[in-house]
């Protein structure tokens, strides 16, 4: 955080305007606002003023514990990767205390309330558990403090942008007391559109012979994210007949068969692996044995590859519409887990006999 940012965040954080501050020190507004959009630097002789009206020291005016304060909380952010992709309430639980103990040692800095507000935020899905029966009312109302004061005072935007999402999801969770559709779709329409958000901008940002390259690669990484936009947008929805979803689900996944024609999925073999789960189940309750084996058998295939990924950086999708694109695996653990729970659904007691699912189950578990 520059000089300017902290005399920006301290002034709003104190509720006083530039014209207020200035009065003090005896200067114009203007030179302030230069200040505090990094265009100039205050004079010497104005810090100590500056830090005596504020009430801070000259260490914490200047962040000169900012290189040591930002390896810590880069620490922290590293465990809560790990934590977030154990799907557990404990797990949960243990990224709420610990982003507690991050705030309470480091009470002004932005990321670590937005990642508290994240994990509590996470809690919500966890509603039905023991762990956060009687706290999830009020786990969404500190959620929604958190990103409230973060618009408020943050003036970084990625953060806010952030904010913004989250508050968006926690209004419109319907069996929450908060739940609010007005303010979502007020907080909604904070947000970036489509067409001026980060991943599309940078496409066309890079306008050199070195650039273009890092251009092309943005513009492999969209369309991953757009395509999983749309088929999420197909699958993640009521429909009024197994038919209907099962068209859904179909119709995902040749849209992803049609990117990543090669079958080289990395690490969306977890969107297809989950779209063929579906499938198969939904040809379940239809009483249909070979496409519910087929896609179980499909399903498996998927899963199995995204476990067989290596861990390590530069694996590239080699679709030539994405091929720019990194994708080694993420460390999300459940995929297997969560297959060999949906072998067990009791609309699979029709085929729980038949050779091939008993082949599969036997594959599945060895």
């Amino acid at each position: 955080m520059t000089i300017g940012e902290k005399i920006k965040y301290l002034r709003r954080k104190n509720d006083v305007t530039q014209e207020k501050l200035a009065e003090y020190l005896n200067i114009t507004y203007q030179s302030i606002s230069k200040w505090e959009n990094n265009n100039a630097l205050p004079d010497i002789s104005l810090v100590v003023p500056i830090a005596n009206f504020f009430g801070v020291t000259l260490d914490e005016l200047f962040d000169r514990d900012g290189d040591l304060q930002t390896a810590e909380i880069e620490d922290y952010m590293s465990k809560d990767y790990d934590l977030a992709h154990i799907s557990s309430a404990e797990a949960v639980s243990e990224r709420i205390a610990m982003w507690r103990q991050a705030v309470e040692k480091y009470p002004k800095d932005f990321r670590c309330l937005m990642h508290l507000a994240r994990a509590l935020h996470t809690s919500l899905h966890w509603w039905q558990h023991a762990a956060f029966q009687k706290s999830y009312n009020d786990n969404a109302r500190e959620v929604i403090r958190i990103c409230e004061r973060i618009l408020g005072d943050c003036t970084d935007n990625g953060i806010r942008q952030s904010a913004v999402q989250t508050l968006v999801y926690t209004y419109s969770f319907s069996y929450l007391e908060v739940a609010n559709e007005e303010k979502a779709v007020e907080y909604a329409n904070m947000a970036n559109s489509i067409y001026t958000c980060r991943e599309s901008l940078l496409q066309n940002a890079y306008f050199t012979e070195e650039g273009k390259k890092k251009g092309l690669q943005h513009k492999h990484y969209y369309a991953l994210t757009l395509m999983d936009k749309l088929c999420g947008n197909l699958i993640y929805r009521q429909y009024a007949t197994t038919e209907e979803y099962i068209f859904a689900l179909e119709t995902a996944l040749k849209l992803w068969k049609t990117l990543i024609y090669d079958d080289n999925f990395l690490f969306e073999n977890v969107r297809v692996g989950y779209i063929c789960s579906q499938l198969a189940q939904n040809y379940a309750v239809l009483g249909d044995r070979d496409n519910t084996l087929l896609y179980l058998e499909m399903g498996y295939k998927y899963v199995k590859a995204f476990e067989e990924l290596p861990t390590t950086d530069g694996v590239y999708y080699t679709s030539v519409f994405v091929c720019e694109a990194e994708g080694a695996k993420h460390p999300f653990d459940t995929c297997m887990d969560s297959f060999t729970a949906d072998l067990k659904k009791s609309c699979f007691d029709f085929v729980r006999e038949d050779p091939s699912f008993v082949q599969l189950q036997a594959k599945v578990t060895e």
